[in-house]
């Protein structure tokens, strides 16, 4: 159960997370385009996708600065999907280790430098090992979970953490 809640759950709750990302969340329940949010939830969904933009907007991968701008709506997808696998196997007593260890395996992958300095440029995917990790370290039970410690190379600090969902 949770290696697949890392998995496909994970990749279940990233697409559903889409209709709330910062294109999805223009679209009402009829695909129409509507402002369905409250003043202050639109505000604060905002400042959050802000931060996830600030999050990713110049990590350096392969040499390369990544564009937080340009991948928003695929990492708050992302974040969204590992927060619901990571809740749901909390509730069901899954094991956070599989899940996050099931998690970072849909990442594996390799890509050439052009590919990589393309992907960057301009797909609104960041580059797989930034999708595997920086969610992830958003997350508090990652850190619990595998004991990780501020001097540890996938330390993030609390307050860079994003937490939408």
């Amino acid at each position: 159960m949770s290696e697949n809640l890392g998995g496909i759950g994970a990749v279940i709750a990233h697409k559903i997370t889409h209709a709330f990302d910062p294109n999805g969340s223009k679209f009402d329940e009829f695909g129409n385009i509507r402002n369905w949010w409250s003043k202050e939830d639109y505000n604060k969904f905002t400042e959050l996708s802000q931060a996830e933009i600030e999050l990713f907007d110049g990590i350096i991968c392969g040499g390369l600065k990544t564009n937080g701008k340009l991948t928003v709506g695929e990492n708050v997808a992302d974040l969204g999907g590992l927060t619901v696998a990571v809740e749901t196997a909390k509730k069901e007593n899954g094991n956070l280790q599989e899940l996050f260890q099931a998690w970072a395996k849909i990442w594996c992958g390799k890509m050439m430098p052009q590919f990589r300095k393309s992907i960057i440029a301009y797909d609104s995917h960041a580059p797989s090992e930034l999708r595997s990790n920086v969610p992830a370290q958003c997350i508090g039970d990652f850190y619990q979970t595998f004991n990780i410690q501020p001097t540890d190379g996938m330390w993030l600090d609390p307050e860079k953490r994003v937490h939408i969902w």
